[in-house]
C-alpha cells in the first residue's frame, strides 16, 4: 500500500453507492418535508438538500409571511451545518455515509460550512437533466458535478465512537427519519363538506312583471380538509358563498334573461379586496355551468305566473379562501334584463359549521 511520508499507509477509502446516496437523500429531504407540513401545513413548498431534484408539484410557490415560514428554513440550515462539521445528517447516518473532503493525503474530514454551502448550491447543475444526480453510478470516486466543483466525496463511515454514544447517536438519527417519513411522507386525508346552518333571508316585495313576489337567502356550503399525520392532525375550512333564489313572473316576460351576481368581502378587512361572481341564468330551465361555478335554474310555467328557483355557489375554492377566510360579507343581486329586481346582503360565518361524520 502506499504510504504518504514513508512510513504510513494511506487506506483508500470506500466511496458510497449511488443507491446508498439516494436513501439518503429521501431520508433527509422527508425530515425536511415533515418539519414544513407541521410548521406550515399542506401545500407549501419544503425546502431541499437536492435543490432542482426534490419536488412537490402540489405545493404552492405564493408568498407566506408569519414567522413559522423559519422553521423549515432553521431544518434546512441545521442539517447544512451538521454535514458541514461532521459529515453526518441523519439520513446519512441511518445509511452510514458521509460527505468529507477529497484529500489526496487519505485524511478526509468535513468540509466545512463554506464548502458544504457551495456544494448545496452546485447541486443546481447536478438537476440539468439529471445527469450530475445520476453521475455517481459511472464515476471512478461516485462524485456528482457538485462533489467534483467542491471537491468533495461521499464515503461510508460511521461515527468513531464507543459503543453506547454510537448506539445513542444512530438511535437518534433513526427516530428523526421515521418522524421525517411519518410526517413528511405518509398522509391520511379526507375532505367533505356541509351547508351552512344560519342562513339570512330577504324577501322581496313586488317588483313588476320580471318579479311579482321573490326570496333570496344567503348561503352556501363550507369545504372541510383534514391531513392526519402519525399523532397530529390538520383540518382546514373553505368558505364556499352561495344563495338560493326563488321568484315568480308574469308570462308576458317569458324570454327575459335572467342573472346572479355575489359579491364577497372579508368581515374583518374593511375596505379590503371583493370576489365577485356572476352567473347567467337564461331565460329557465338548467343553465350550463359557468366556468367552475355551480349554477341550477329551474323554471316552472303556470297560466297564473311562472315560478323561478335558481341555485348558485361559489366553486373555485382557492381563490375564495386564501383571499377571504371564513367570515364574510356577502351581497347578492337578481338582474333582468339588465335591471336589478332583488338584492339581499348580510354577514355570514362559515367557520362554525358541523361537520360531524366526515
Amino acid at each position: 500500500m502506499a504510504a504518504v511520508d514513508g512510513s504510513h499507509p494511506v487506506t483508500p477509502p470506500v466511496y458510497a453507492t449511488w443507491g446508498e446516496r439516494v436513501i439518503a437523500a429521501v431520508l433527509d429531504n422527508a425530515i425536511l418535508a415533515g418539519v414544513t407540513w407541521l410548521a406550515l401545513g399542506t401545500g407549501i413548498a419544503q425546502p431541499t438538500l437536492t435543490p432542482g431534484l426534490w419536488r412537490d408539484t402540489n405545493a404552492e410557490q405564493g408568498s407566506l409571511t408569519g414567522w413559522m415560514i423559519l422553521v423549515p428554513i432553521g431544518a434546512l440550515v441545521i442539517l447544512l451545518v451538521l454535514q458541514a462539521t461532521t459529515g453526518w445528517t441523519p439520513g446519512k447516518l441511518v445509511v452510514g455515509i458521509r460527505v468529507v473532503r477529497d484529500d489526496p493525503a487519505g485524511r478526509p474530514g468535513p468540509a466545512g460550512l463554506w464548502t458544504t454551502a457551495a456544494r448545496w448550491v452546485l447541486h443546481l447543475l447536478d438537476a440539468i437533466l439529471l445527469i450530475g444526480y445520476l453521475r455517481p453510478l459511472w464515476h471512478q470516486q461516485r462524485q456528482t458535478f457538485a462533489d467534483g466543483i467542491a471537491h468533495t466525496i461521499v464515503v461510508r463511515a460511521l461515527p468513531q465512537l464507543s459503543r453506547r454514544p454510537r448506539i445513542a447517536a444512530y438511535s437518534a438519527a433513526l427516530v428523526v427519519c421515521v418522524l421525517g417519513i411519518g410526517y413528511g411522507c405518509v398522509p391520511i386525508s379526507s375532505v367533505g363538506s356541509a351547508p351552512v346552518d344560519d342562513v339570512i333571508s330577504c324577501g322581496q316585495e313586488r317588483q313588476g312583471p320580471l318579479l311579482t313576489t321573490g326570496n333570496i337567502t344567503l348561503g352556501g356550503s363550507t369545504e372541510f380538509a383534514r391531513d392526519r399525520r402519525m399523532w397530529t392532525v390538520r383540518e382546514s375550512r373553505t368558505a364556499l358563498p352561495g344563495a338560493t333564489i326563488s321568484w315568480t313572473s308574469d308570462p308576458s316576460v317569458r324570454d327575459a334573461d335572467y342573472r346572479v351576481e355575489l359579491d364577497a368581502l372579508a368581515r374583518s378587512a374593511s375596505g379590503g379586496p371583493v370576489v365577485s361572481r356572476f352567473w347567467d341564468l337564461g331565460t329557465g330551465g338548467v343553465a350550463d355551468p359557468v366556468g367552475d361555478h355551480d349554477v341550477t335554474h329551474t323554471r316552472s310555467i303556470s297560466p297564473e305566473g311562472d315560478t323561478h328557483v335558481a341555485k348558485v355557489e361559489m366553486a373555485d375554492s382557492d381563490d375564495v379562501a386564501d383571499r377571504l377566510g371564513t367570515d364574510l360579507m356577502l351581497d347578492v343581486r337578481l338582474i333582468a334584463d339588465g335591471e336589478i329586481v332583488a338584492a339581499c346582503g348580510g354577514t355570514m360565518s362559515y367557520g362554525t359549521v358541523n361537520h360531524a361524520g366526515y
